[in-house]
């Protein structure tokens, strides 16, 4: 039995046996033009040969490969979107949703694009995959794009001589980053709303 894993600090498993492997990637990009690229991939693979839809799958072979190529201005909205399944179970048939995803064009990251994502292709509307893919971009568009453009913000205010300052967009994103959270108090201090012990 195969008891290794990728992941590491998760404490020793019971005796046990790889059976599939999900694989998500993304990659952001500044363009040229001003315009922010994510490059998206998940990935399918099974330990073993299997057949799905009368076709065989070795081991090795992608069982789901799909990508998206979503373009972002600088206020975190998309607008240019590639959806491609490179490999499916139903191939064409599968692949067919594939120009639906020109619908998400017009939605941004940080404001209700989750609920956006969900009115547009839940169930037989979209693809499970690609819209499981899409689901994540929120925290990779704020982690590639929106912490670039804050910090050119910040640096432009600094060399302009001015003293104000916008609240940190993640601030009150999370638990760790709540206002009254002891990140906050020792790292965003200006910011912070608890109470000192």
């Amino acid at each position: 039995m195969d008891t290794n894993s990728r992941i590491k600090g998760l404490k020793a498993p019971v005796a046990r046996r790889l059976e599939h492997r999900r694989a998500f990637t993304y990659e952001v990009f500044e363009r040229e033009d001003g315009l922010w690229d994510i490059d998206a991939q998940m990935q399918d693979h099974k330990t073993h040969d299997i057949t799905v839809a009368n076709q065989p799958r070795r081991v090795g072979e992608a069982l789901h490969d799909m990508v998206l190529r979503l373009t972002f201005d600088n206020r975190l909205t998309i607008v240019e979107v590639e959806a491609l399944t490179q490999v499916s179970p139903y191939g064409a048939l599968c692949a067919a949703i594939n120009p639906a995803y020109q619908n998400m064009i017009g939605l941004n990251v940080l404001k209700g694009f989750r609920t956006g994502l969900k009115e547009r292709f839940a169930n037989v509307k979209g693809c499970t995959h690609i819209t499981e893919l899409a689901n994540t971009l929120p925290t990779v568009a704020i982690q590639g794009i929106g912490v670039a453009l804050a910090i050119r913000a910040r640096q432009s205010v600094e060399a302009s001589g001015e003293h104000a300052e916008a609240k940190p967009f993640q601030l009150d994103a999370c638990h760790a980053l709540a206002s009254d959270a002891e990140a906050v108090r020792l790292f965003y201090p200006q910011w912070y709303l608890g109470t000192d012990k």
